[in-house]
């Protein structure tokens, strides 16, 4: 099932990528998410027990335990199997994106390709978050984001949803919206930072095969396995690398973000086919 529900979301996110943006955005909106925490600090603030380990239960593992029994509860008979179903395709688009990157930075490439250097910067720090000091550093910024932003939001959502099912899905997007408005506390920190060393470095793989696998080895082996380096460090590393020597910047400046978008493609589709083979072998938890 878990197959069938990636195929029917990738459908609906092909769909609103090329029609409507707009109710795409409103579909992975996390104004329900915040509008939660609000509840929660606005019943419980001044509480002598709501602080440390117990309010990040509430804020962050709450939610998906109750999704995770909800799914429990109807995981037997025909008309269950349907709304099981379509509650994982709902959550499954709601937790993915809203926009690849590709369309985010269709204005970053329209600019560069029209010669505007500022339009340029200003779509770049849009996307990158970050102000870059020249034009060489811009383009490794974009890349590096590219790597991310397609990792944190599709990659990394998909490898949860097969290990842990909508709940697993869930609780990384919740703790992505945590640390985006820097409200992570300490067991969501670990939590947060567990999720992506797991999933990042699953993704790694998948760069490696779609990419140059030699250099990608070579300037990741001894990180891949290192607690202490993060997922993004590691994939940045392992992506970048596995782009090679193939790409000729004197052709365009931005020919290494063109790069990074096609080996990206290439890599999701390599992760499609491991969740189709690990739902065939029955080794995904939906």
């Amino acid at each position: 099932m878990a197959l069938l529900a990636l195929v029917i979301a990738i459908l609906i996110e092909r769909y609103y990528h090329g029609n409507q943006s707009a109710a795409r955005d409103k579909l992975s909106s996390d104004n329900w998410y915040f509008s939660y925490l609000r509840f929660c600090d606005k019943s419980f603030a001044g509480k002598n027990w709501y602080q440390g380990w117990l309010k990040d239960f509430i804020e962050a593992v709450l939610p998906v335990l109750l999704v995770f029994v909800f799914f429990k509860l109807f995981d037997d008979g025909f008309v269950a199997s349907f709304i099981v179903l379509a509650l994982m395709v709902l959550i499954l688009v709601h937790t993915f994106g809203p926009q690849l990157p590709s369309k985010q930075l269709e204005g970053y490439f329209k600019a560069i390709e029209n010669g505007e250097r500022q339009a340029a910067y200003e779509y770049a720090m849009a996307f990158t978050g970050k102000e870059s000091e020249n034009e060489e550093a811009m383009v490794k910024d974009v890349t590096e984001s590219i790597f991310y932003k397609v990792e944190s939001q599709y990659f990394s959502v998909a490898i949860w949803f097969v290990l842990l099912g909508p709940a697993g899905a869930l609780l990384y997007r919740m703790l992505l919206w945590q640390e985006q408005e820097d409200r992570l506390g300490a067991l969501g920190s670990k939590l947060h930072y567990a999720m992506e060393w797991v999933a990042f470095r699953i993704s790694a793989l998948t760069y490696l095969l779609a990419g140059d696998m030699a250099s990608g080895i070579e300037r990741s082996k001894a990180q891949f396995f290192d607690l202490d380096v993060s997922g993004r460090v590691l994939l940045n590393a392992v992506a970048t690398a596995s782009m090679g020597l193939g790409v000729d910047a004197t052709e365009s400046p931005c020919a290494a973000n063109r790069c990074a978008i096609s080996l990206s493609q290439r890599s999701g589709v390599i992760l499609f086919a491991l969740v189709a083979v690990a739902s065939f072998l029955g080794w995904s938890f939906v």
